[in-house]
Order: structure tokens, then C-alpha cells, then sequence
């Protein structure tokens, strides 16, 4: 066609070629994205140069007598071994890394409390207004009973049978009953606590009294947890209260706390006790001995917190992990490993260091590790703002995480996922069921209780055998 390309060159992603027509130079820019050429109007004007019987013959032959593209392709350029990638291969691989679907196990939160409905509503008319009460629990093992104090009396729910029963009711002198706590090894005992400071433990299918104490301070019950047949007390003037139902009489107490001892958990194993109170203050206590706990088996120095501390919650698959959770204005989640913890049990300059510590600017009033996955759910209440220039961090009420449930992924400590306005009002309290799959929540303002899906469990797989897949002749 009477043409010779003299030049090329590429810029960027567009590819230059200089062709030399009757003694003049002309320019044409090709794209090797696309691979065709751009410009049209210059092949019109270079073609009617040259026009000959053969090169209609050709153009025929190549399908481009109406069209007049040319189509041209540069040989793939070979990568070196060893040769990084571009910038923009980068760019498409991490796109690519990002748009992956995450699998989810089928057992966590974010299965199951993605869809925000509730499944069972009950009320609770009288529950007591103060956060820090106790006013619901859930049974152990296959009893399936929720019990709940309104006022001065005490019904609980056969939830699958529905029927709901009046155990009992409290006169003056003994106070309203305001923290219940079912008996794990007998799952048909329920330890009651009242304002009067007197504590009982019932025989619920008979509404039989089996035990009974009396504080000699007269101020309410706080938290309470069982440990086999010792139940643990918290108290208003600080005293733990370590009471077995064996026996009449109080078998020992703890007076490290200076003000109202609001949480109280076991470890799942025994060998540990966790206490909390309005100053912040928690304290581990080491029972690994198996012997009567006493003052001195506090473990290390005492764990400060900026806020009263409600929530604790010991790992089911990992015994040595506790969590706590704050008040206002703190409002932190803070994850410990006891086994961190300086072994000398009466050192008080061993303070215990969160290995992770989740920022929330939202009362936490209880928590729940999951039994079958590595997850951490959380109640709340209130929310406020952090960096309010005031001395008083800002209320925040349209927060996501006001009057939320909120779960926590384990070690990363990211949102798995968060029911908004769980309630209209502050979550008080939260129960998990035994098997660890559901939760009741209760709104003192409310008056009323939910129960959610939270977990499930994985499904069994039976061990196979290399043998199984071999028949011996």
C-alpha cells in the first residue's frame, strides 16, 4: 500500500505509530486495551491515497471494505521470573480479595441475630427499676424454667409447656426479692436475694423454703453465682457472702470490696471467683486450693476500672479468660487472662493488664461468651459522646448501640453483628439459656422481657476411620 511504519512508541496505555505517506509524517494513536485503531477519519484519508485493484481485492478478503478498521494486536510482552507485578494487577487482585464472600460458621451471631426479630415476648409488671438487679434467670439443664421477681413476688415459666406458676411472695421484714439465681448441679433450686439482705434457697416444684440466711447489715442482695453447692453473695457494704446450701450457717466472706459488690461469676471450672462493685473495682480469687476462700486468695492487686462494673463473663472453652464490662462514663468491654496474673496471691502491686480492651462510650450491662464459637455478646444501655469538650461526656441517644445487643468476634474484637434498639428502653439484664443458644433480655422501663437466637450449635461430625474405606476379603 505504498506505506512503512517508522516509529513506535507506548505512553501510558495508548500506542502511538508514525507513518510516513507520500513524504509527509502522520500520526495515529492506537489503544492496545482494545487493540483497534482510534481513528477512523485518518484510515478514509489514507486509503483514498493509494486505492488499487488489489487492495479492494484484499480488503474484501479481510471484511474491511465497509467497516475500513484496521485491527492490530502488539505480541504479548513476557514477564521476567521473578518480575513484580504492576500497579494496577495489584489493584485488580486486592479487588478481587475484597469481594470474596467470607464464609460464616452457621453456629455464630451473625446467622441467626442478623434478623432482629425476637422470638418470644413476656411481661414483667414490677420488675425492679435498678440496672444493677438481678431480676430474671434461667434454669440449667432440661427444666427450661425462666424465673422472674415483679414486686414482692416470684413467677416463673415452663417455656415448653408455656404454664406459667407463683412460687412465692415476700413480706416486709424480708424485703422484695430483686437477684434470682437457678442452681446449675440442681437445676430445680433457685437461690433469691432481697433489699432486706436476706437470702433463701427454694425448692421450686414443691415451693418449699430449704435454707435460709439473714444479713446482719440489712442491705440488699447484689449479684449471686453458684459453684456446685456454694453460692456467692455480693452485698451493699462490700462483703462476699460464700454460703452452701448444705449447711445453716455462712461458711466464709470477703471484705476486700469497699462498696456494693454488683458482679458476681465463677469460672466455668470452679477454680476461680470474679467480684465487681459500684467503684469499679474488680477481684479475682484463687480457689484452686479447694479449700474456704479468705482474704488473702485475692490473686495479685486489685483491677480498676473508671466506672461501676456489672457485667463479667468467664470463657466456657478457654476457663482462664475473663471479661468485664463498665458503666458510665467508662464504658469499656476489657478481656483478662488470669494466668497472666502475678502468682503471689497477696502482692497488691500486681495489677492484672487487659489483653484487649473493646472502646464502646456505652453501658454494658451484661456479657456472654458463646459455647460454640469464638464470640462475646454484650447488653446495653445509654451512650454518650467521648469528646464532648464539657467536664460530662454528651448523652447520645440515637446511638446504634443504645439499648443494643451487640456480639463480638474473639481475639479481633470486631462487630460481628448489632441489634439497634433492641428495647426502648436500657437492657437491665440478660440470661443465657443452658445449651447456650438463646437469650432473655429485660427492660426495666419497659416491663418486659424478649428472647432472641443467638448461637447454634455445629453439627456433630462422627470420626471416620482410614479403615472405613477398605474391605477385607
Amino acid at each position: 500500500m505504498g506505506t512503512k511504519l517508522c516509529q513506535e512508541r507506548e505512553l501510558s496505555q495508548t500506542t502511538t505509530h508514525i507513518f510516513c505517506v507520500g513524504g509527509s509524517h502522520r500520526r495515529l494513536q492506537f489503544t492496545s486495551r482494545v487493540g483497534q485503531w482510534k481513528s477512523r477519519e485518518f484510515f478514509n484519508r489514507f486509503a483514498s491515497l493509494s486505492v488499487t485493484p488489489r487492495t479492494n481485492r484484499i480488503a474484501r478478503t479481510l471484511g474491511l471494505v465497509d467497516d475500513k478498521i484496521f485491527s492490530y494486536k502488539d505480541a504479548p510482552k513476557l514477564r521476567p521470573l521473578g518480575a513484580s507485578n504492576s500497579i494496577a494487577d495489584l489493584r485488580n487482585e486486592s479487588l478481587k480479595s475484597l469481594s470474596r464472600s467470607i464464609s460464616v460458621q452457621s453456629s455464630s451471631a451473625a446467622v441467626h441475630l442478623a434478623k432482629r426479630q425476637f422470638l418470644l415476648a413476656l411481661d414483667g409488671p414490677g420488675v425492679s427499676k435498678d440496672v444493677y438487679d438481678y431480676p430474671i434467670s434461667w434454669s440449667a439443664g432440661k427444666t427450661n424454667l425462666i424465673a422472674v421477681a415483679c414486686n414482692d413476688d416470684i413467677y416463673y415459666q415452663d417455656l415448653d409447656t408455656k404454664a406459667i406458676t407463683h412460687m412465692c411472695s415476700f413480706d416486709e421484714e424480708q424485703g422484695n426479692p430483686i437477684s434470682l439465681e437457678w442452681c446449675k448441679d440442681t437445676p430445680t433450686t433457685l437461690a433469691v436475694g432481697t433489699t432486706l439482705g436476706s437470702i433463701a434457697f427454694w425448692d421450686v416444684p414443691s415451693k418449699t423454703r430449704v435454707n435460709y440466711w439473714q444479713d446482719e447489715t440489712f442491705n440488699d442482695i447484689g449479684a449471686m453465682s453458684w459453684s456446685g453447692p456454694v453460692l456467692a453473695a455480693g452485698e451493699a457494704r462490700g462483703g462476699v457472702g460464700l454460703y452452701d446450701i448444705r449447711k445453716k450457717d455462712l461458711i466464709a466472706k470477703l471484705t476486700r470490696h469497699k462498696s456494693k459488690v454488683v458482679g458476681c461469676r465463677w469460672s466455668v471450672d470452679g477454680l476461680h471467683l470474679a467480684t465487681s462493685d459500684k467503684q469499679g473495682i474488680v477481684n479475682i480469687w484463687d480457689a484452686r486450693a479447694g479449700k474456704k476462700l479468705t482474704n488473702n486468695d485475692r490473686m495479685g492487686g486489685k483491677v480498676k476500672h473508671g466506672s461501676p462494673v456489672k457485667a463479667l463473663a468467664w470463657c466456657p472453652w478457654k476457663p482462664e479468660l475473663l471479661a468485664t464490662g463498665s458503666t458510665y462514663p467508662d464504658g469499656k468491654i476489657r478481656i483478662f487472662n488470669v494466668k497472666s496474673t502475678s502468682t503471689s496471691r497477696s502482692s497488691s502491686s500486681s495489677i492484672m493488664k487487659a489483653e484487649h480492651t473493646i472502646s464502646l462510650s456505652t453501658s454494658i450491662t451484661s456479657l456472654h461468651w458463646s459455647p460454640h464459637c469464638k464470640e462475646l455478646l454484650s447488653t446495653h444501655g445509654s451512650s454518650w459522646n467521648p469528646q464532648a469538650s464539657s467536664a460530662r461526656p454528651i448523652p447520645v441517644p440515637d446511638s446504634p448501640l443504645s439499648n443494643s445487643i451487640a456480639v463480638h468476634a474473639y481475639p479481633s474484637c470486631r462487630k460481628v453483628v448489632t441489634v439497634t434498639k433492641a428495647h426502648l428502653g436500657a437492657i437491665g439484664h440478660s440470661v443465657l439459656n443452658a445449651d447456650g443458644t438463646r437469650l432473655f433480655t429485660i427492660c426495666p422501663i419497659e416491663e418486659a422481657m424478649k428472647m432472641w437466637k443467638v448461637w447454634e450449635a455445629e453439627p456433630s461430625v462422627g470420626r471416620k476411620s482410614a479403615f472405613d474405606r477398605y474391605v477385607i476379603r
